[in-house]
Order: C-alpha cells, then structure tokens, then sequence
C-alpha cells in the first residue's frame, strides 16, 4: 500500500475510525483500566508520522475489530506478547524515567523504554529489516504527527541513526544522533482518539537506506515519559508507507545486489552555501541504487552545463563548485549516474542563487546581532539568534561565528547547519535564507547544554567581520 504524505494519516484515520470503537471493546478489560486508571498511566500517544512500529502495526493488523497482520515483524510482536500492545499503542510509556537516556534506558531495549510500562512493547526492540516503514527524503522537511491520546505539556526529543546505521543490531543511544527537540508544539483533535501534536522536522541530508526515528515524549508535568520508533528509508519518497496490508516494501540501497546493475534515483535537491564570486558549497541528498557520481547540472536558461562530478564509493553527498562566473545567476541541479551500466537518474528541482561581482564582506558596524536565552533547565537551554544586516547593500551568503565561554553544546539547529569544535560553533545559511536584504534580518535558534553556568557570547563574526552585539 503506497499513500502519500499528504494522504497517508487522512486516509488511514478515515479508514479506522470505525474500527477504533471495535478496537476498544475486543481489547476487553485491558484498555478500559489504561483508560479509567487512576494510576501514573494517564498520559497517552505515539508517532504517527513518520509512522512507528506500535501505530503502524496496529493499522496493518487491525482487520473487523482483531488483529491478524500481514507485516511479519508485527506478526512476531502478536506472537511474542499478544494483542495487548496492538490495542494499546498508544501506551508505550515509563512511569518514573523523568527524561534520562544513556546510563538509565538501557541499550537494546529503547523501544520500549526498559520495559517499565504495564504493557509488553519488547518485541519492538528486533533488530530486522521488515517492519513497516515510511519513504523519504534526505535534507527534506516533514510534518511530524504525534498522537496525543491524553494531552500534556511537554518535550519531544528526536533523535536519528547515524550514517552506517545497522537495522539488524540492536539499537544503542551511541548509535543515535540527536536532530530535534520541540517544547510544548501545537496539536489538534481531542483526548482518546487519533488527535496530534505537529511541528516540523527536516531530516538530515547525509542519510541513505534504511534508518531508525526515535521520538521520546518528555512530560514536564509529570516524570512519565513516552517513546516511539519509527522505521524509515531514504529513498527518495515523500511520505508513502509501505510494508503493511500485505505490500513487502523496497529494499534500501546498498542492499546486496544495488551495484553494479540497479539504476539509482533521484537525489536529494541540492542546498547552496557560502557564495562567492567564483565559488559555491553544495549538498544533497543521497541516491538509492548502484551511484558511481552525481553531477551537479546549471539548468539556467534551458541548458544542461555540468558544473562539478563527485565520484567515490559511495560518492559524497557534498562538494565545491569553482569556476563559477562573477555577477551570475545559476541554477543547480543533481542527478545520479551508474557509471557501469550508463544509466543516470532524472535531474533533482533546481536551487538558484547570483554569484556576486566582488567579495566584500561587512565592514565592522555593517552587522548587528542579539543573543536571547529564551528558555533554561537544568543542563539544557533555547537560545535565538538574530542577524541584522545593517548595510545597504544585500548580503549573499552568510555564515555566523562565535565562542561559548562557559563549555555550552549546540544539539540541534533550525534556520540553518551548525558545527561546532571546541568552543566555537559555525552556522551556515539555509538554501531558502541565504540572503540577508539590505537593513534586513533572519533569524536561527537552537537547542543546546550547559553545566555551572550558561552565559552568553559576547562576539559574534558575519562572514568574518565583526558585529555590534545589541
């Protein structure tokens, strides 16, 4: 069954309403007590989108009000521990954990947070490569979905594999990356059905194959705490769900067999930064299938001029293009070439920018930026960051330095690409942001940790010159 992301949560909800009720009532004694309890248990959900094994799982198997899977690694979970955690999915929870991870959640058994909830979600914790899961793409942004089967205030950390994830090895927190965390986002739909939380993510742009989505749900009123994973394979999609009503799935890339035959997809569109007037930085998203090179394609004017070749095995998802023309627009493009047969992809949307006709960058005074700690707990902080171009001329490009005095961590970004070494943390812009207009400002934020204290930079450097703190 293939749905797009648009489709997939409509049509599934449409098609489950009615057997929610049923749902409920063959799931007998079990989820009238999770539901009536007085006990710690109140607070309920799971990821929707992209869909975790406990959802996915139950819409694959819920047929006329019972459960009969399709998908064979759900099968193992009714054949492991019943039907309990298919009617309760929304209940795969840890009364006590109060937000730890690594030392506490023991690894091998983070898919069901050490097993402490009162149903058994450890069949979830198989290292396999058949569960459901949902197609996408890398660098792309996605509304995530996230049940609120009873609603409270809260943090949703997201966490992803790292390249060269293993699905057929137990999962450990070394092994997971964290690329998002949100506090308290909108939601929509009521209590005890398949209402939402919803915010967006964009995934990393370095990933291909098969992954893994951990979504912990960190209640703030409460030291419950809830945890889904979610299956997910770069390929290219855009949402579809497929290993469910009886569909086996794809296989990912780098599966046995992909080279030297398999024709390889369509890339990840291209992300440009740090422009100058005869350089620029590329990104992408990596193909499926069997890729000897990915070319970098002007497509401005209606041409096709092959601008950069990235070869390797794999060839990397990144690269420098040189030789570019001052004072000249370009449009890039990516495309996938299997060298062994001649076989090359379709070109990926095109990411236009100008090159300008000089390299200047702001004098000191031609910047401003402000620093706000907008939210603080204990080891971890919110910060935004504004910059101002104070100029009157447009800035192309931008990249924004400074130094934590007090050993804070940046985790995760949004409104750009971040690295960080030692105390100095590096923002690059965004495709869609890389100009800053005339007397004009954009603005980034992040999540980061902190110990003793968390006082904040005093300089900062846009594309090298300095800025007036405000």
């Amino acid at each position: 069954m293939l749905l797009s992301r648009k489709d997939t949560l409509v049509k599934l909800f449409r098609k489950l309403a009615a057997g929610l009720a049923a749902g409920l009532i063959a799931a007998g004694a079990g989820i009238l007590v999770l539901v009536a309890s007085p006990s710690p248990a109140q607070a309920h959900g799971a990821t929707l989108f992209p869909g975790s094994r406990q959802y996915l799982c139950w819409v694959d198997g819920l047929k006329d009000g019972q459960i009969f899977p399709d998908n064979p690694a759900c099968q193992s979970v009714l054949d492991q521990a019943g039907i309990d955690p298919f009617y309760n999915w929304f209940a795969n929870l840890n009364p006590t954990n109060d937000g730890a991870t690594v030392g506490v959640i023991r690894d091998g058994e983070i898919c069901n947070l050490n097993g402490e909830g009162p149903y058994d979600f450890s069949p979830y914790n198989q290292p396999r490569t058949d569960w459901p899961r949902t197609r996408v793409t890398a660098g792309a942004t996605y509304e995530f979905r996230h049940n609120n089967w009873a609603p409270h205030p809260g943090r949703f950390d997201i966490y992803l594999t790292r390249p060269g994830y293993n699905p057929t090895a137990p999962l450990t927190w070394s092994s997971l990356e964290l690329i998002d965390s949100v506090v308290d986002p909108d939601q929509t739909g009521g209590s005890g059905g398949l209402g939402y939380y919803f915010w967006d993510t964009t995934l990393p742009n370095d990933r291909q194959g098969l992954h893994l989505l951990v979504i912990h749900w960190v209640r703030s009123d409460s030291p419950e705490d809830f945890i889904s994973c979610s299956d997910i394979i770069f390929d290219g999609g855009n949402g579809e769900v497929v290993g469910i009503g009886g569909d086996p799935g794809e296989p990912g890339p780098g599966q046995p067999g992909a080279c030297p035959d398999e024709p390889p997809s369509v890339p990840g569109p291209a992300i440009i930064s740090n422009v100058t007037s005869t350089t620029a930085q590329a990104s992408w998203g990596a193909s499926t299938g069997c890729v000897t090179a990915y070319e970098l394609v002007n497509v401005a004017g209606g041409g096709q001029q092959v601008v950069a070749t990235v070869t390797g095995n794999p060839p990397s998802t990144s690269t420098t293009i040189t030789g570019l023309e001052p004072s000249t627009s370009y449009q890039i493009a990516v495309r996938a070439r299997n060298g062994n047969t001649g076989v090359v992809s379709d070109l990926t949307s095109a990411a236009p920018f100008t090159t300008p006709d000089t390299d200047p960058e702001p004098e000191p005074g031609d910047c401003a930026v402000s620093y706000d700690v907008t939210a603080q707990w204990n080891g971890g902080f919110q910060a935004d960051v504004t910059i101002t171009n104070t100029s009157n001329t447009a800035i192309n490009g931008w990249q924004l330095q400074w130094d934590f005095g007090d050993g804070q961590q940046v985790d995760s970004l949004w409104n750009g690409r971040f690295d960080q070494s030692g105390a100095t943390v590096t923002v690059t812009n965004d495709t869609w942001n890389l100009n800053i207009p005339a007397n004009g400002s954009v603005n980034i934020g992040f999540l980061g940790t902190w110990s003793g204290t968390n006082n904040e930079p005093t300089e900062f450097l846009l594309n090298g010159a300095a800025c007036t703190v405000s």
